[in-house]
């Protein structure tokens, strides 16, 4: 048995397929859970306060590992990690980062929403949730 090939200027989705997903796609841009991921983005990236945390951050983080690389200091690795704790806690009690972090979530459980909710349209069962909650067992999962 043979596997078609595509060639690569061949297309794999139909045109309406594509256009299903396109109307989706249109959705998902105008549902509240994007505008807000975008916001949150947006100011993510225009905060200069966090983004000078992330910047001492990603600066101990080198820190660090130049003193491994050259065999350094064990006390002073340990100080610098002290430092990398305390400013990564900060960055993430920043109310820009957390306000990020949230946005990101809600989103993220409405893209496997429609994940799963294609799975099941395509083949008739519900992908468990990780506990198994949702599958009454018949997911071939250890229980």
């Amino acid at each position: 048995m043979h596997e078609h090939i595509h060639a690569r200027n061949e297309e794999i989705l139909t045109p309406e397929m594509k256009e299903l997903i396109k109307k989706l796609g249109e959705l998902v841009k105008a549902d509240q859970r994007h505008l807000s991921l975008l916001s949150a983005i947006d100011e993510y990236e225009h905060s200069e306060d966090l983004n000078s945390l992330i910047e001492q951050y990603n600066d101990l983080q080198d820190e660090l590992s130049e003193n491994y690389r050259k065999g350094g200091d064990p006390e002073a690795a340990k100080a610098i990690n002290k430092n990398i704790d305390n400013i990564y806690d900060t960055i993430m009690d920043h109310p820009v980062y957390s306000s990020y972090a949230d946005a990101k979530e809600d989103f993220d459980k409405l893209t496997a929403e429609i994940n799963a909710e294609l799975q099941f349209v395509i083949t008739g069962s519900r992908p468990c949730a990780h506990d198994c909650s949702s599958c009454h067992s018949d997911c071939g999962h250890s229980h």
